[in-house]
């Protein structure tokens, strides 16, 4: 990974972005330290397959008797309980 100078960073920024966008990951230093790493992000899809959707969510589901057990702990409320404001 190649290191760049934070002053090379504020004087070439959009050549650092297209590099990093390209692909490149790149240390960034002050003082000959380094301190941060421009890398590309991970692309993330905006929309998921069906047969994806059914493998990764689906598959991993709470508990098929939890809304079961909503349903019957949902009459249980406080909102009948006196409640003293101070």
């Amino acid at each position: 990974m190649e290191e760049v100078a934070s002053r090379e960073l504020r004087n070439q920024t959009r050549g650092l972005l297209d590099r990093v966008a390209a692909g490149e990951s790149i240390c960034i230093t002050a003082h000959g330290r380094p301190v941060a790493e421009l890398r590309p992000l991970e692309i993330r899809p905006q929309w998921m397959s069906r047969e994806r959707f059914v493998r990764d969510v689906l598959a991993h589901q709470a508990d098929p008797g939890l809304s079961d057990d909503l349903v019957d702990l949902s009459a249980e409320t406080t909102d009948d309980l006196n409640v003293i404001q101070v």
